[in-house]
């Protein structure tokens, strides 16, 4: 099979993963009610102001218990919002009894809950919510990230992205009108189509030649990543033997954990076509989405937006992207896999 036979391939392994993908991909897995009354109390529409970190993933403002503001990271591959452990500290909030287990594509872990009175951005305010801490990352000083949002928060909001004046308009249950965006590049989303818990998290498809395979959206990665699963019986995956050998003469220490870079000369996610666009490939052995590596998965990141305006619609699970001129092209959206 040759689907992927005009790959250029980087031929260098990726070094320290960790915070690349920031949250490497944040999954929050839980079993019992974790929070309550987690609907704002108020409906309106409000534009505010957001910033963007290092790599680009997008941030706005949020006061907790009336006290901030403090700096959370958009993030739809969050099931769950969270606070890191500094911010816990600044709070003085009380861990909880009840820990929450974790997943991202790299580790795992329980981590403790906490329960603040009231969670509040662009006027919207979550009254007694119950949120994640997470251990402060080694780069929290560089990102300058307080927390997370999640899709607990996201679900019956409109996010409109605005970056000429770098402003967000962020709307409950609005009225939409859809026909102010009938030009703009529309992207069906839909939960997650494999036989796994659903997390409350969305996909699109991408199609690699004559593939067709399931892709989370996740704002809180800066690029775009896909499993060596994916990849079987194209020229990439001849790409794992050659990473294999340099393990074996490098003297096999610790696990083999293959990644590289490539870059695609053209490619369709959501049916945008991309030009040269680069992914990560590595395995998502530890991801639970993809029942841990069993299934093809793709990982897209705010690197599909490039740049351009765009508006999140949770509640109808659609996608808009402002139309550019140039390398962009729209084709229907791709079939679904067959299981």
């Amino acid at each position: 099979m040759t689907a992927l036979g005009s790959i250029k391939t980087i031929r260098k392994l990726v070094g320290i993963f960790t915070c690349v993908l920031v949250s490497c991909v944040l999954v929050i897995v839980f079993s019992t009610s974790a929070f309550a009354n987690t609907k704002p109390n108020v409906r309106h529409s409000q534009w505010i102001p957001f910033e963007r970190t290092e790599n680009g993933q997008y941030t706005i403002k949020v006061n907790i218990n009336g006290d901030g503001p403090f700096i959370f990271m958009v993030d739809t591959a969050a099931s769950r919002t969270s606070i890191f452990n500094k911010t816990r500290s600044r709070l003085k909030l009380e861990k909880s009894g009840e820990k929450t287990f974790i997943n991202g594509i790299t580790a795992s872990s329980f981590r403790p809950n906490a329960s603040v009175d009231s969670l509040e951005f662009a006027g919207h305010v979550f009254r007694n919510h119950t949120i994640v801490i997470l251990k402060d990352w080694k780069n929290n000083g560089v990102l300058k990230v307080d927390g997370i949002l999640g899709m607990d928060v996201f679900k019956d909001m409109v996010f409109a992205f605005r970056h000429k004046k770098s402003r967000v308009k962020i709307s409950r249950k609005p009225k939409f009108t859809k026909s102010k965006y009938r030009n703009w590049i529309k992207i069906r989303l839909e939960d997650n189509p494999y036989p796994v818990d659903k997390f409350g998290l969305l996909f699109t498809y991408t199609k690699l030649g004559d593939l067709h395979i399931p892709t989370l959206l996740d704002t809180g990665s800066n690029f775009s990543a896909i499993n060596w699963m994916s990849v079987q019986g194209t020229s990439i995956s001849k790409e794992r033997r050659r990473l294999r050998e340099e393990w074996v003469i490098q003297g096999s220490i610790g696990q083999f954990k293959p990644r590289i870079r490539v870059k695609l000369e053209q490619t369709f996610i959501g049916g945008v076509r991309l030009r040269d666009h680069e992914f990560l490939v590595m395995n998502f052995d530890n991801f639970p989405v993809n029942d841990y590596g069993k299934y093809p998965l793709v990982i897209v990141g705010v690197d599909l937006f490039e740049g351009r305006d765009f508006v999140l619609d949770f509640p109808d699970k659609n996608l808009y992207l402002a139309k550019r001129t140039h390398n962009i092209s729209v084709k229907p959206n791709a079939t679904r896999i067959k299981q």
